[in-house]
């Protein structure tokens, strides 16, 4: 009872103390991005500050900038929240000019859509295999200037495990001949272990996974860089993508396991994963 009033009163006194700094970093971020939209070299270099304060002022501590190589390509990770998004538009490097996929609905969404519109993001529509094939070379055009990003699951995650992928963005491999560049993320607490406080899952609406995210202790960012696949043909790609995927979790599992002492396997390996019907790209 003890504990779990005094679990109640710090998640008061986190959100008492990092809302007011979550909602001033958002509107410095939509501003900023919004003033410099004719300038798209400073407009990136904004996000990425926009970014990473949004996630200080969360208490969510990030990984080390990221490097990608020097011709575009596809860049793909697992999903597990809207976090995700700002967590890489954090540590991509800015002169990159990654464009990210978002499914069509995203752009119809208040503050979001025209946030995203401005970015320059890229939309596709998931309703039909049919319609989402016609965007393919819209698609291709872009990752012939720039990488562009998306997470090939199509839904969050809890974040133990993945929603099966689906292949058809990774046929923009093929028909380009541009690579894939595979990252893994995680979300895990001060002790290393995984936490779903960031998750963005079930029936949790976008308010909801922010303030328990405000309210939760605070999240370290796991980003692991897979090794890149060559490209090729998407359904064999995506069954080298979920092996790789796969491979990172346990290497996660092990950490966690380690960390927690022998008397953690049996949990780590008892949870459980929920698909979401959240889904960004």
């Amino acid at each position: 009872m003890g504990n779990a009033l005094g679990s109640a009163f710090g998640g008061a006194l986190r959100l008492a103390w990092r809302l007011p700094a979550v909602v001033v970093a958002l509107l410095v971020l939509l501003l900023s991005v919004t003033l410099t939209a004719r300038w798209p070299g400073i407009q990136r270099r904004c996000l990425r500050w926009g970014a990473r304060r949004l996630c200080q002022a969360f208490s969510v501590t990030l990984p080390k900038p990221l490097a990608l190589p020097p011709e575009p390509c596809l860049l793909v990770s697992n999903h597990i929240s809207w976090l995700d998004v700002v967590v890489f538009a954090a540590v991509l490097p800015p002169e990159a000019g990654t464009c990210f996929l978002a499914k069509q609905e995203v752009g119809g969404w208040p503050v979001i859509g025209p946030f995203a519109r401005r970015l320059g993001m890229a939309f596709i529509d998931r309703t039909s295999k049919f319609r989402s094939y016609r965007a393919l070379p819209a698609l291709g055009d872009v990752l012939g200037e720039r990488p562009l990003f998306f997470f090939p699951e199509g839904t969050t995650t809890a974040g133990h495990d993945f929603a099966p992928l689906r292949p058809m963005g990774l046929a923009l491999s093929s028909r380009t001949g541009a690579s894939v560049q595979p990252f893994y993320l995680a979300y895990l607490d001060a002790r290393g272990s995984r936490t779903t406080a960031p998750a963005f899952v079930g029936d949790d609406t976008l308010l909801e996974s922010v303030l328990r995210l405000a309210r939760a202790p605070a999240v370290q960012v796991h980003l692991e860089t897979l090794q890149a696949l060559p490209a090729g043909d998407r359904k064999a790609q995506a069954r080298a993508l979920g092996a790789a995927f796969r491979s990172a979790a346990a290497r996660v599992r092990e950490r966690e396991a380690a960390s927690l002492g022998g008397a953690a396997e049996a949990q780590l390996g008892a949870s459980a994963e929920v698909a979401s019907r959240h889904r960004w790209a």
